[in-house]
């Protein structure tokens, strides 16, 4: 390929910034948990100093090239403990889900036990960021979200990937 036609093909790129408004409990499974305690438990849970993101912004940055499906995002947000960094990149992956470009890292490095996902439109409106928190300890997970129906996209698939350590 010359340059030229990387000019011609040139990559979507963007930002955007979301907030963690939403609690949900999660079965291991990744499918929602029917207990109201067990998402009491995690909004207190994701609240605390120590596991604090309700509330936080999450601000992505993409770059997908509609064409090839070529596609990077790296999202930030506030790191949930209080000491440095205060704000914490996580690289995320291509997820390959229809209808909609998604991105995800599962325990990453900056934050071992948590998934880190990212999806956008093919519109490229709609952006919805989630962080799925892991309890080794416990029945299930506590997912904060900016979507208020996590479960209803394809993203929820991966809410169930590989959680068991």
């Amino acid at each position: 390929m010359s340059y030229g036609q990387a000019a011609v093909a040139a990559p979507v790129t963007g930002t955007a910034k979301v907030q963690l408004t939403h609690v949900f409990a999660t079965l291991q499974t990744g499918q929602p948990d029917p207990k109201p305690e067990d998402t009491a438990a995690c909004r207190k849970q994701v609240s605390a100093p120590n596991s604090r993101y309700l509330n936080d912004f999450v601000t992505t940055r993409y770059s997908i090239d509609t064409k090839s499906l070529m596609m990077s995002a790296t999202s930030s947000l506030p790191s949930p403990h209080v000491t440095e960094p205060l704000e914490i990149s996580i690289p995320l992956s291509p997820l390959g889900l229809a209808n909609q470009y998604a991105f995800g890292a599962f325990r990453p490095a900056g934050l071992p036990g948590t998934y880190v996902l990212f999806s956008i439109g093919l519109d490229f409106k709609g952006a919805k960021s989630s962080v799925l928190v892991l309890n080794a300890d416990k029945d299930y997970n506590c997912l904060v979200s900016s979507d208020p129906k996590p479960f209803n996209g394809g993203l929820s698939a991966k809410f169930g990937s590989d959680q068991k350590q």
